[in-house]
């Protein structure tokens, strides 16, 4: 079982994370992620020394982009979380 989070520019250089659902199928999980690493992940990963020094923002990436989904959290159970579960990405 996997946790699916909503990221999105919070504050200027701050991200917020909300656990939005969860999913058990693979391949949900690894759309979500194939998603994320070809945006924000591509993002960090390409100026990871710009955003160090302070050239860059991370609030650059989301002038064009609202929010990406992850799902990388793997746990037990989800009981008591209130999360709802996913079975196609087009449902977040």
């Amino acid at each position: 079982m996997v946790i699916i989070s909503k990221i999105e520019l919070e504050a200027p250089d701050s991200l917020k994370y909300t656990d939005v659902g969860y999913t058990t199928d693979e391949a949900v999980k690894n759309e979500i992620n194939e998603g994320f690493d070809a945006t924000l992940g591509k993002f960090l990963g390409e100026n990871r020394t710009k955003l160090n020094l302070g050239e860059v923002s991370v609030s650059t990436f989301f002038e064009t982009t609202d929010f990406v989904n992850e799902a990388r959290t793997e746990v037990e159970t989800v009981d008591g979380l209130g999360l709802s579960k996913i079975n196609n990405v087009n449902e977040l």
